[in-house]
C-alpha cells in the first residue's frame, strides 16, 4: 500500500503490552529512530476458536453470538494495549509517522503479513526471555519472526 510519500525506515514493532514489548519500543526510541522514519506498531492478537465459546445450548445461532463477543473482547484488548504505545507516538509526532495497527490470526503470520503489506525494513521485537525447553513447547513468536523475515530483525532481550 502506497502512499505516495516516501519515508527514510518503515520500522514495525510488534506489541503485546508486555514491558519486553514496551522495552523494544524505548529501545527503538533511543537507538534507532531517525527524523522522516515510518513507525509501525502492531498488535497480533489469536483469534478464539469457535469452540471455544461457551455452549449453553446446541443452537448455533448462539454459538456464533458467543463466539462473536469473544472476538470483540480481543479486539477491545488490542486497542486498550495500542493505547499503551499512543503517547509516546504522540512524543515521536513530526519526526517520525507513526502507525497503530491490531488483527486477528496467527501472532507471526499477521506480523509478516504487515511487514509486507507496510513496506517495513526493519522490526523489531521484544523478547520474554524464555529458555531453550519453554520456548521449544510454548513456541515463541520472535523465534517465528527470525525464522520467516526476510528483512533484518532485532530483538530486544529482557532486562
Amino acid at each position: 500500500m502506497a502512499t505516495g510519500k516516501t519515508h527514510k525506515n518503515t520500522v514495525l514493532i510488534p506489541v503485546d503490552g508486555s514491558k519486553n514489548s514496551i522495552r523494544a519500543f524505548e529501545w527503538y526510541c533511543s537507538h534507532v529512530k531517525e527524523e522522516g522514519d515510518k513507525l509501525v506498531i502492531v498488535h497480533a492478537y489469536t483469534i478464539p476458536p469457535m469452540q471455544a465459546a461457551k455452549h449453553s445450548s446446541v443452537d448455533f445461532k448462539n454459538q456464533l453470538l458467543e463466539w462473536h463477543i469473544l472476538i470483540q473482547k480481543a479486539e477491545e484488548k488490542a486497542r486498550s494495549i495500542l493505547k499503551i504505545f499512543e503517547e509516546g507516538c504522540k512524543k515521536l509526532k513530526g519526526s517520525v509517522s507513526c502507525r497503530l495497527m491490531h488483527a486477528g490470526g496467527n501472532p507471526g503470520e499477521v506480523i509478516m503479513k504487515f511487514v509486507k503489506d507496510e513496506g517495513a525494513n526493519l522490526l523489531i521485537v521484544g523478547s520474554r526471555g524464555m529458555g531453550v525447553i519453554r520456548r521449544t513447547f510454548l513456541g515463541s513468536v520472535s523465534d517465528y519472526i527470525v525464522h520467516h523475515a526476510s528483512i533484518p530483525v532485532i530483538v530486544v532481550p529482557p532486562k
